[in-house]
């Protein structure tokens, strides 16, 4: 029989034991971090590589790879090299789920970063909740107001505001829009009501597509009925594309535009398949456009160049670059302590913090109207060829656009 007085010394050896995988882990004032060790800095993220969406989950992972190159190619922070960790869910919400709670869990990411998926992301919410692990810049989903999620990016819901803002100075008097049952449909449906109902627009038709489905025709003779003077989208790249060639093969022409996640950032799966369709819509977009002569914008365009250059004009890759280079600004400023308590007072110290691609960051404190770290849009149009800048600020929800 093993001596009781050996219990002490075994539990400590099994507690060391348990430990291993966090053993170098700055983790002063939060025992939970992990994925930290003395030379190593391991993130994670959820993508839908495959299916519909694999256009902008194929954009996504090359964008962080690219950040992750540059960074590692420049020493790391703080000395430690990055490792990331990319699954796949395949745009469904379940997998999406289980891909978070395996990072978190199996995997043992310090955080998840730039994970798409707006309507599968909340599922999470709950996990990371209890975790208390970090979420930076999903692409999009509705604000939880948690402390553990970190939202970079303008909401569906406000661009969809901006949206409006800006069809109201086009003199549009009547809008429909066209949305997916899910949290993106919703969100974009949400903000073009709420600014309606302040521009005097008025909403007349108001349609409802299947995600993942093709079936969009039903929708667009519908909203044809109702005789709007634009077409507000809340689909995916796919839906878009497709929305906008039965508008086209109607020999209709009213006004289409959509938001980041609808139109703009999508260019690749959006208005390419949509052809001559697409010419003269607009969109919002939330970071600045991959073909920007900004110097921020340049600097991504060299190394992802290097990294994939298939995706050297994928705005969905410009995104996640410029996500992950300031998630890892954020952990630079939380000197040797990097626990998860320590990220979110850092964060929410930003004020105005300025990257060169996204609007000006200010998170704040999430219990003060959530950790959205940025409000603003700007407005392009697809000439056919490429998207144009029809505004030069970023213009905030609730401003009248001239």
């Amino acid at each position: 029989m093993r001596p009781l007085f050996a219990l002490p010394a075994l539990l400590a050896a099994l507690a060391i034991a348990g430990c291993s995988s966090q053993a170098a882990a700055p983790s002063a004032g939060d025992a939970a971090v992990q994925g930290v060790t003395d030379d190593t800095i391991t993130i994670g993220t959820s993508l839908p590589l495959s299916s519909g969406a694999a256009t902008s989950g194929k954009g996504f992972e090359a964008g962080l790879n690219a950040a992750v190159k540059e960074i590692n190619d420049n020493g790391g922070v703080q000395g430690r090299q990055v490792k990331l960790v990319v699954l796949d869910d395949g745009f469904e919400a379940a997998r999406s789920v289980a891909n978070i709670r395996r990072l978190g869990d199996q995997e043992k990411v310090y955080a998840v970063v730039s994970p798409a998926g707006s309507a599968n992301i909340p599922g999470s919410y709950p996990y990371l909740k209890q975790k208390g692990m970090p979420l930076f810049a999903p692409v999009l989903p509705p604000d939880p107001q948690q402390d553990s999620v970190y939202l970079l990016g303008t909401s569906q819901r406000d661009q969809g505001r901006v949206i409006v803002d800006f069809l109201a100075g086009k003199g549009v008097k009547k809008v429909a829009v066209i949305g997916q049952d899910n949290e993106l449909g919703h969100s974009i449906r949400d903000g073009v009501k709420e600014e309606a109902e302040v521009t005097g627009i008025e909403v007349v038709a108001n349609e409802t597509t299947e995600p993942n489905s093709t079936e969009v025709s039903s929708a667009v003779l519908k909203v044809r009925e109702a005789k709007p003077d634009a077409i507000v989208l809340g689909t995916d790249n796919t839906q878009s594309a497709l929305i906008m060639k039965a508008v086209d093969e109607l020999g209709w022409k009213p006004t289409i535009m959509g938001t980041s996640s609808t139109v703009t950032t999508g260019s690749a799966g959006t208005v390419s398949p949509a052809g001559e369709a697409a010419k003269g819509v607009y969109g919002t977009y939330i970071s600045e456009l991959p073909t920007s002569d900004t110097p921020e914008v340049a600097a991504w365009r060299t190394v992802q160049e290097a990294v994939n250059p298939d995706e050297a004009l994928s705005a969905y890759a410009l995104q996640a670059y410029a996500s992950t280079k300031i998630f890892f600004d954020i952990v630079e400023k939380m000197g040797d302590d990097l626990s998860w308590a320590n990220f979110q007072k850092t964060a929410e110290s930003l004020e105005g913090h300025a990257s060169g691609i996204y609007p000006p960051i200010t998170f704040g404190p999430a219990a003060e109207g959530g950790h959205v770290g940025t409000t603003g849009a700007k407005v392009a149009e697809w000439d056919g060829s490429e998207w144009k800048p029809v505004t030069d600020e970023w213009l905030e929800p609730g401003k009248p656009v001239t």
